[in-house]
C-alpha cells in the first residue's frame, strides 16, 4: 500500500492548510492585494506529504510580492532585529506566534 491512513492524512492536510493560510496572512500583512495570491492553496499527496500549491502567477503579481518582501526586509522589523517601528499596532505579535509543526520538527 502506497497511501497513508485517513487520520494521518487529515493531520498532514491540516498542516498544509495551516501553512497556506499563514502564507496568505503574511502576504496580506505586507499589503499585497488578494488577487495576487488567491491561487495559493493546500495540497496533500496520497502518501500524506503536505505542500502549499502556489499556482500560476502573473509576472506583475510576482513583482508585487518581491517588491513588498524586499521593502519589508530592508525595514526596521527584520526578524533578527528588535521591533522599532512605532506605527505597528503590536510589534510583539511575531514573538508570541506559535512555531509551525515543521519548525517544531526541526528543533
Amino acid at each position: 500500500m502506497t497511501g497513508v491512513d485517513l487520520p494521518r492524512w487529515r493531520e498532514h492536510h491540516a498542516a498544509a492548510v495551516m501553512a497556506s493560510e499563514e502564507l496568505k496572512t503574511a502576504l496580506a500583512g505586507l499589503g499585497i492585494q488578494e488577487r495576487h495570491y488567491r491561487s495559493i492553496r493546500p495540497a496533500t499527496t496520497s502518501t500524506g506529504r503536505p505542500y502549499v500549491y502556489l499556482g500560476i502567477m502573473s509576472a506583475a503579481a510576482v513583482e508585487s510580492i518581491t517588491t513588498a518582501l524586499q521593502h519589508h526586509t530592508a525595514g526596521p522589523n527584520r526578524p533578527e532585529d528588535p521591533a522599532t517601528d512605532t506605527t505597528t499596532p503590536d510589534a510583539r505579535a511575531a514573538e508570541r506566534r506559535v512555531p509551525s509543526r515543521a519548525q517544531k520538527n526541526d528543533a
